[in-house]
């Protein structure tokens, strides 16, 4: 009954997010969106635990990303799509050639509706996260922050409680919480724009240990050197993930770290007055 009643209170969060953007007024227009979709070729991917796990640890992957702000919080959400010849968690071959993962984050900032705000912390409010693969799924929901910090075009941190569910039924898994702090510094190097992003969550996994996954990635603006700044860039991402291995996958603690090339195309960027 427990977990009924958490997994029903992160569902009504989810539910009242959403509900708040659909009826939000007119004036609550999205006053800031940005899609964009990356290409990404990795070298070394053996990740047994979460199945980002390839024969030769070659893996192609193509992100969707959507960002958008509006009058009281804003809305993140990204589908990723894997390519690679995976294996299954003890390391054998499957026929398995691609898959699916997406996230979607909406924020209800509560300073927006009247809550009082200041210093170093720009918005607070409600947070909710939604992540989906096949045979996965997880609630997230808690509290965010956008903090104030000088350099930082973006800087911020959301709190989470979460509860994960496994399998064709749906088997609870996991009730367990989740910190991701997120940020983003554009700076120059001369002539030369960059772009350091990314984020970091900090969770535990079944067996209660502490579990951290990391991707941040150094980009440079490609596109600035043919008249259309912002549009396209080139750099790499990071997959670092370091957790302690399953009893079923040999115990231990286990650290992948793989880099990747990364082309970054934005096609569309909005400012609403």
């Amino acid at each position: 009954m427990h977990l009924q009643r958490v997994k029903s209170s992160a569902v009504r969060l989810l539910a009242a997010l959403s509900l708040a953007a659909l009826l939000a007024p007119a004036a609550a227009r999205a006053e800031f969106g940005t899609t964009n979709f990356q290409l990404l070729q990795g070298f070394n991917f053996n990740d047994n635990l979460l199945g980002y796990n390839t024969a030769g640890g070659g893996m192609t992957t193509v992100t969707i990303n959507t960002f958008h702000t509006w009058a009281y919080g804003d809305n993140f959400a990204f589908v990723d799509i894997y390519r690679g010849k995976f294996l299954n968690a003890a390391d054998g071959p499957t026929g398995n050639r691609s898959l699916i993962y997406g996230e979607w984050h909406p924020r209800l900032f509560l300073n927006k509706l009247g809550a009082p705000t200041g210093g170093f912390v720009k918005n607070w409010g409600l947070a909710g996260e939604i992540n989906a693969a096949a045979g996965f799924y997880a609630y997230l929901a808690g509290a965010g922050l956008d903090l104030a910090i000088p350099g930082f075009q973006v800087a911020g941190l959301n709190v989470y409680f979460r509860t994960e569910f496994v399998g064709a039924s749906g088997t609870p898994y996991t009730n367990t919480w989740q910190i991701s702090p997120f940020w983003d510094v554009n700076f120059k190097i001369g002539p030369t724009s960059w772009e350091f992003t990314g984020f970091v969550d900090i969770t535990t996994n079944h067996d209660k240990k502490i579990d951290v996954l990391a991707e941040p990635q150094l980009l440079l603006d490609i596109g600035a050197f043919a008249g259309v700044p912002g549009k396209v860039q080139l750099g790499t991402e990071l997959y670092i993930h370091r957790y302690e291995n399953l009893a079923f996958l040999g115990g231990g603690s286990k650290t992948v770290f793989t880099p990747q090339i990364m082309v970054q195309w934005t096609p569309f960027t909005q400012f609403v007055p």
